[in-house]
């Protein structure tokens, strides 16, 4: 597994994770910076590290390992790569507690509804941060956008040079092959995210996974663009197909995650807490 050139200067690093992968993604400069980790010490021992000396780079020689959010698939090497020399960490304030104790929150998003949950990772590190950064900092090139919705500490990067946005989970569409159908736990403030992005000049968006049906990459305004209405429609796709099973007296949120997954010709997966914290969100804001 190697980079892959996104836009000149980003790469692109597809590590495995669950049956498919989850990217992390290296900006080459003055400064190089490494965003996200995959989901394992193995993964940064067997991927990451083999991929970064295929760029002529070891761990020593990333300035800033940087994460678009804290969900285990994202942070998982972070520990394993502070222990190989990464220089410095830096996350958004609101990351710290996650990203030092990212097992802990792994069981609480499995905790609203852990029938419907697999179970967390057996090892799962943290770290601390060397540098907490707010909404508009500037890291190197990129500068730091608070993305929430997907969950309250997503963010994405834009890459000022290139005008690239490395926006890892925040844009969900209809959810990758794994979830069914799009995952956000605040969709009023995931709403406001996609609105806000309309507004800002991005040329090229970088996802953290293949999302449907738009796959991971956007280049140029007029995809962006598509994949930015595109997610935003998704949403009211589903309030309208939400409110139409309800009054059908299709009311249980198991059933509805189901149905919704069926109608959007998504794969029911596994395990359905990724739909449910959807539907459940469309059903609290709908007020049925």
């Amino acid at each position: 597994m190697q980079f892959v050139e996104a836009v000149p200067g980003i790469k692109v690093l597809r590590t495995p994770f669950s049956g498919s992968w989850s990217g992390v993604t290296l900006v080459r400069g003055n400064e190089n910076l490494l965003i996200d980790s995959g989901a394992s010490a193995t993964v940064v021992d067997e991927v990451i590290v083999p991929a970064l000396q295929a760029e002529g780079l070891t761990v020593g020689d990333i300035s800033w390992l940087l994460n678009t959010h804290c969900h285990g698939d994202h942070i998982g090497g972070h520990a394993r790569l502070r222990q190989l020399g990464v220089k410095n960490i830096a996350t958004i304030t609101c990351s710290a507690d996650k990203l030092g104790h990212p097992l802990i929150y792994s069981r609480q998003i499995r905790a609203r509804f852990p029938e419907h949950s697999p179970p967390p990772p057996a090892v799962l590190n943290g770290v601390e941060a060397d540098l907490l950064l707010n909404d508009g900092d500037l890291i190197g090139r990129l500068r730091l956008i608070h993305t929430p919705g997907h969950d309250t500490d997503t963010v994405s990067w834009l890459d000022e040079q290139t005008g690239t946005l490395i926006c890892g989970d925040s844009l969900q569409a209809n959810g990758t092959e794994l979830q069914g159908v799009g995952f956000y736990q605040d969709l009023p403030a995931y709403r406001a995210t996609l609105e806000r992005l309309t507004g800002m000049k991005i040329d090229n968006l970088v996802a953290g996974h293949d999302y449907l049906p738009y796959g991971a990459l956007a280049i140029g305004p007029a995809a962006v663009s598509a994949f930015l209405s595109g997610c935003l429609a998704i949403t009211y796709q589903y309030d309208r197909e939400i409110k139409n099973l309800w009054t059908q007296g299709v009311q249980d949120p198991v059933t509805l995650a189901k149905r919704l997954i069926q109608t959007v010709n998504g794969q029911e997966p596994a395990y359905l807490f990724l739909p449910l914290y959807t539907v459940t969100e469309h059903i609290k804001h709908a007020q049925l």
